[in-house]
């Protein structure tokens, strides 16, 4: 397992380094990751925003603003900025949040036997944002496991500010609030322990592990 764990490390590390290494590969991050902010936040999450209170808007577009967490630590790692709580925050939540949407249009598929292309297009650009928040955790084993736990409960937070006050994102009739809730929990207590098991190194490795 700690060879398994080494291999992905250098292997994270190397490709965290090409995406922003690379100008017209990491510009391009972020202009889909600001546009998908953008669109998300005003035309998925847009007539709910409307409706709920100011207090409840940093819970409720839960998807768009883990895409703007996600690239604004990508831009802070690269600019030399130490990986602290919000790196972890940017982390857990691209994860929780990409899961959590495949989870939620695979069920709805095999519930209804539907596919629409922009449903799979969304599942497309979710897996893509989990796949942004993994990137982060080698970066993420410099930060001691209490930040680490400091983003975990902000999305504990979420799941019951969504769950608990009905702020949840607009459900398909195949999926209930229950089922959507308890995936949303689920995945919070698995981030958790795994911000827990992290294994955590005070200093980055030296430039020649994953440089």
């Amino acid at each position: 397992m700690s060879q398994f764990w080494q291999f992905s490390e250098v292997v994270l590390r190397r490709l965290f380094e090409i995406i922003t290494g690379i100008p017209l590969v990491f510009w391009a991050c972020v202009f889909f990751d600001v546009l998908g902010f953008v669109i998300g936040t005003v035309i998925w999450y847009g007539p709910q925003l409307q409706r709920a209170p100011f207090w409840a808007w940093l819970f409720i577009p839960d998807c768009p603003l883990a895409a703007l967490l996600g690239i604004i630590a990508y831009l802070r790692l690269r600019y030399g900025y130490a990986p602290d709580w919000f790196t972890a925050l940017a982390s857990v939540s691209c994860i929780k949040y990409g899961i959590w949407t495949v989870i939620f249009w695979g069920t709805k598929w095999a519930t209804t036997g539907e596919y629409l292309p922009i449903e799979i297009g969304l599942v497309v650009v979710h897996l893509a944002l989990m796949f942004q928040g993994v990137l982060l955790w080698p970066a993420l084993m410099t930060v001691p496991v209490p930040m680490r736990l400091m983003a975990v409960a902000w999305l504990a937070l979420s799941v019951y500010v969504d769950y608990g006050h009905g702020f949840h994102p607009a459900l398909d009739p195949s999926i209930t609030p229950m089922q959507a809730g308890s995936w949303a929990a689920g995945l919070t207590v698995l981030l958790g322990i795994a911000m827990a098991l992290l294994v955590y190194r005070p200093t980055p490795p030296p430039p020649g592990i994953g440089a």
